[in-house]
């Protein structure tokens, strides 16, 4: 059995592998893709230069000349995949990885080559060897059958560092294009000039070693600063200060795409605005019914487990001192946190506003009108919540005569663009290397400026390019950013990277029952790994009702370990989450159930699903996502009577929300769809095809 954690072959029913004592297991695929560098290095010559000596004399030779070179490989912690006739290949990046596995891998090639030319110079032979260096991504694992195993590579990328071997002259070691971008900063290269390689039509240059720099070594890491988003605070600081003197309520949006720093930025204002402003949290999630809690636990210091009649004196306390002589509003706020009886109003006594939110806008309006209060009231509202009564909640506050202060986020761009919208646009790469150099050390900056191009300035990114760096030793910074990740993520070891590698396709969130759906009953030490090391984060309440919700620590660590997955081991992955969304997840769920089975090659699942995501989506009034479903659903492959059936019903949609171009379109398809059709199941199409165009004129 091959240990996933070292690579060495283990005989059978070994339970641990005998080389790095790692617990041996028996996966249905332990294969995974892998950024890699591989090296291939071999004898210029061998065979004529020792032409006269005795085959066994060749022989040792050959073996003392490949076991100082492997030594040498070792030295770089490399691994040496395999020995042919007098040369070696070797990866670095599998079966573990490196932060600087380009690095390592070139100058473990030179000094190979100069160990070469010592043991023949001891020998009195002007031995010397030539190196093909290349990175890229390949699938690693075991390969064989049988008792007959072992762990290795395999890809165009190891083809063609076997080619820059062929290449290169005696004494040289040339690298690939990604080998070369990933070291240039470090190591001093020329161009080879125009070359052509055997089966490589479109590399038509590549790059050969003259030197490597002198070492370095990293000051010590510093404390995160806040870094830029000067002009953010500054509008949110004008806000504050236009309600507070105005005595006014006003809404202001922050937008920008996840990991942009909009929360961030939000601390950072209320850090600075300090006894200034009375400042609540309202982290809403999607899914989630809405409750009064979060902004109790702020504002009368309730805490989870709390004795009832604590929690009623205190909630009583701060009633008396914002709201007195107003017990109707007492009872209402107490009631809401189930420490009171819930009245029931008469018809008569019933409003068209929500009383209960009534009670908590005054109450928290009472706030800044104390002698000596703070200034304005702030609310701060995360993940554009749709629950109606939190929404009249945020409505009643903007309609008070009271100084407050709504700043909502968005993570996308919202319809219609308000003028109350503030984007967030990414950092610049100055603000992004001062925020990467507090990670790590200010000498990283020449060598990092085209790592945080990479990232795109969004500060979540930065932030994970910094976590993978601070985990390295001396001078071991070097390299692209997924050779960073990779290595970061091998350091949980093969279960765990695994485990994380599949919910990373599941997407952003994902839930406890699925991850052991994934990865067995002995899952929970992986998960345990998962978030100690904060690469999975349990949230404190899930959109799966009994199930505890994990998010992604970082959307790039997400995408990086999705990389490893073997496009072969995908459709059934994907199938398996599924079928567990089917069986578990809510309607709400249904778009992301419909993509995993298309995903995993079950069109005929993903069209129900689509469907019912559609659906939902049309009552819930959204018709670009409706329209945008429907889309999504014709482009399954299906037969054309399905297809056609949707083409319909996306049509009648359409039309039931006056999107007339959508509904020209969707009947346009569904006529074509219709004609590739049965004539038994065409002519019944055909009757309801006419029907929608009479509905369409008549519209017009």
């Amino acid at each position: 059995m091959i240990c996933s954690a070292c690579g060495t072959a283990n005989p059978a029913g070994m339970r641990f592998c005998g080389m790095c004592g790692t617990e041996l297991t028996r996966d249905v695929s332990a294969r995974e893709r892998r950024r890699v560098t591989s090296v291939f290095i071999d004898m210029a010559g061998f065979s004529t230069l020792t032409r006269d000596l005795d085959p066994e004399e060749m022989r040792d030779l050959a073996d003392e000349v490949l076991t100082v070179v492997a030594g040498v490989i070792e030295s770089y912690d490399g691994y040496v995949d395999s020995l042919r006739g007098d040369g070696l290949i070797a990866l670095f990046g599998a079966p573990h990885s490196h932060p600087d596995d380009p690095q390592r891998a070139v100058l473990a090639a030179a000094a190979s080559l100069n160990a070469i030319e010592e043991v023949g110079a001891a020998r009195g032979l002007p031995l010397k060897g030539r190196a093909g260096v290349n990175t890229g991504v390949v699938i690693a694992g075991a390969v064989g059958s049988g008792r007959v195993r072992s762990y290795t590579v395999m890809g165009s990328a190891v083809n063609l560092a076997s080619r820059l071997e062929e290449a290169a002259e005696p004494g040289e070691v040339w690298v690939g294009p990604e080998t070369y971008a990933a070291t240039r900063y470090r190591l001093l290269y020329e161009s080879t000039g125009p070359i052509e390689l055997r089966g490589f039509p479109n590399v038509t240059s590549v790059h050969r070693l003259v030197r490597a720099p002198l070492r370095r070594h990293s000051d010590p890491y510093g404390h995160l600063p806040f870094v830029g988003r000067d002009q953010e605070l500054a509008t949110l600081e004008q806000a504050f200060a236009e309600v507070a003197h105005g005595r006014t309520a006003r809404e202001l949006w922050l937008v920008g795409e996840a990991g942009c720093g909009k929360t961030r930025l939000l601390r950072e204002f209320t850090r600075r605005l300090g006894r200034r402003g009375a400042t609540f949290w309202f982290r809403e999630r999607p899914n989630e019914e809405f409750t009064w809690d979060p902004l109790a636990r702020q504002l009368f210091g309730l805490r989870l487990g709390e004795e009832e009649r604590s929690a009623v004196a205190r909630v009583q306390r701060v009633l008396d001192e914002l709201l007195p002589d107003q017990p109707r509003w007492h009872r209402l706020v107490l009631g809401s946190l189930e420490l009171a009886p819930i009245k029931t109003w008469t018809r008569l006594e019933r409003r068209s506003v929500d009383r209960t939110a009534l009670a908590w806008r005054d109450l928290l309006t009472a706030i800044p009108g104390r002698p000596g209060g703070p200034e304005a009231l702030v609310l701060l509202v995360e993940n554009e919540p749709r629950d109606a009564t939190l929404l009249e909640f945020l409505s009643l506050l903007l309609q008070a005569e009271a100084p407050v202060l709504v700043l909502r986020t968005s993570r996308g761009r919202l319809e219609g663009q308000p003028p109350n919208a503030l984007e967030l646009p990414p950092l610049g790469r100055d603000d992004s290397l001062q925020l990467l150099e507090a990670l790590t050390s200010p000498q990283v900056r020449a060598m990092a400026a085209p790592l945080v191009e990479q990232v795109g300035g969004v500060p979540a990114h930065v932030l994970e390019l910094g976590r993978a760096l601070s985990v390295t030793q001396e001078d071991a910074f070097s390299g692209s950013l997924a050779s960073l990740l990779q290595a970061r993520i091998d350091l949980l070891g093969a279960a765990p990277r695994r485990l994380l590698a599949h919910a990373a396709l599941v997407g952003e969130v994902t839930w406890e029952g699925l991850l052991r759906e994934l990865g067995g009953p002995s899952v929970s030490e992986d998960i345990r790994v998962l978030t100690r090391e904060n690469l999975l984060v349990a949230q404190a309440s899930s959109a799966i009702p009994d199930e505890v919700e994990y998010r992604f620590q970082s959307e790039l660590v997400r995408q990086a370990i999705l990389t490893m997955v073997p496009y072969a081991d995908r459709p059934l992955l994907h199938l398996r989450i599924a079928t567990w969304l089917e069986q578990h997840a809510p309607l709400a769920f249904s778009e992301l159930t419909a993509t995993q089975f298309e995903l995993g090659g079950s069109p005929d699942a993903a069209y129900a699903h689509y469907l019912a995501a559609a659906d939902l989506a049309a009552a819930r009034a959204e018709p670009q996502a409706a329209m945008r479903l429907y889309r999504k659903l014709l482009d399954l492959a299906l037969p054309p009577e399905t297809l056609a059936e949707g083409a319909l019903a996306y049509a009648q949609a359409a039309l039931s929300m006056e999107q007339m171009d959508e509904a020209h379109a969707a009947l346009a398809q569904a006529d074509r769809l219709v004609a590739a059709c049965a004539e038994e199941v065409a002519a019944t199409l055909q009757q309801v095809l006419a029907q929608l165009r009479e509905e369409v004129v008549a519209l017009v």
